[in-house]
């Protein structure tokens, strides 16, 4: 509901681009920079507000689990983009842990590391540098 992203008009796909920025201190000369970021944009919201396991869990807790389909539930869209509850909440300490969510370093390394070679050496198929990217791109950015 707090979320900054967007919809890209020619890829066709979701896009938290810039929406870093908010983290950073209200007085950090990133916010007030209009050019390295999006296009013509400072940034002066705040961050959104930090939520609790009992918050989330309350937020989550109607939603069907990993395992059953049952279509994207009321709200989708509009008051959230949640489609099921991760089975780790049964877990009787998991709303309680401060960081729910684990980032695999080694995979997020690969990954980087094959788009770019792919982008590079323009590997066919597999770049995701391509017209649509590129209209995007010069709609929110200034390069």
């Amino acid at each position: 509901e707090h979320t900054k992203s967007f919809r890209l008009v020619h890829g066709n796909k979701q896009s938290w681009f810039d929406c870093h920025r908010q983290f950073l201190p209200m007085d950090h000369k990133f916010r007030r920079n209009k050019t390295a970021f999006s296009k013509n944009r400072e940034e002066l919201s705040e961050p959104p507000p930090y939520l609790s396991g009992e918050q989330l869990w309350s937020r989550v807790s109607t939603l069907p689990t990993a395992f059953e389909h049952k279509g994207r539930p009321s709200g989708y869209g509009q008051s959230h983009n949640w489609t099921r509850c991760s089975i780790f909440w049964q877990l009787p300490y998991w709303s309680k842990l401060l960081i729910r969510h684990n980032l695999d370093v080694m995979h997020i390394e690969k990954n980087v590391f094959e788009q770019i070679l792919n982008t590079v050496m323009n590997v066919k198929d597999k770049t995701k540098d391509d017209l649509r990217a590129r209209k995007d791109m010069s709609d929110h950015c200034k390069r």
